[in-house]
């Protein structure tokens, strides 16, 4: 009778530390995303709050914009071209 015996597989340290990095990168994203602590919203908006109420503060009178020299040199062209006539089909998706 023959005893074979198999060969001792050599440990592969390549394979070990790319098998530990895909492992670390999964669990740091699990940590980024559910567990590490999240920016705080209030220091944006202040900023926001400040801009809208520096609109809100401005003072808009229409009837000192529509007397105003400037916007009576303002000159009204023509709207779009009509078109007379017949355009188009009345269904446009029926064979010819």
């Amino acid at each position: 009778m023959a005893i074979i015996l198999e060969e001792k597989k050599s440990f592969s340290w390549g394979t070990f530390l790319i098998i530990i990095l895909i492992f670390s990168v999964i669990v740091g994203g699990a940590y980024f995303l559910f567990f590490a602590p999240k920016p705080a919203i209030e220091v944006l908006v202040p900023r926001d709050q400040k801009i809208t109420s520096e609109l809100s503060k401005a003072d808009f009178n229409p009837s000192v914009l529509a007397n105003s020299e400037t916007f009576k040199l303002l000159r009204k062209y023509p709207g779009a071209p009509s078109v007379s006539g017949k355009t188009g089909r009345v269904n446009p998706f029926i064979k010819y």
